[in-house]
Formats: C-alpha cells, sequence, structure tokens
C-alpha cells in the first residue's frame, strides 16, 4: 500500500494560519495567556508557521 500525500494547502488557508499563529503570539505577548497554555500557544502557532513554510 502506497501513501501519496500531496502538498494540500491553498492561499486562504496560509493567510488563515499565519492570522492564527499571530493571534496566538499577540495574546501570550499581552499576558493574556500564561504559563503552560502560552508556552502551548506558542508552540502551537510556531507549528502553524512551519505549516505555512513547508506548505505541507
Amino acid at each position: 500500500m502506497h501513501l501519496d500525500f500531496g502538498k494540500n494547502l491553498g492561499n486562504t488557508d496560509k493567510i488563515i494560519r499565519v492570522i492564527f499563529g499571530i493571534l496566538l503570539i499577540g495574546q501570550y505577548v499581552s499576558g493574556a495567556i500564561r504559563g503552560g497554555w502560552g508556552i502551548a500557544a506558542v508552540a502551537f502557532a510556531l507549528a502553524q508557521f512551519v505549516e505555512v513554510y513547508f506548505s505541507y
């Protein structure tokens, strides 16, 4: 069985991911999200930027 996962990230999806990432990092920087949840939010935001950069 061969699975071929092609790139499946359109421009609209990229824009949404970037905006969501910026909002999460903004919430962390402003202090609205703190502690472990803040670290998780930043990690998730960075993951969104990586997905947009590599388009997978």
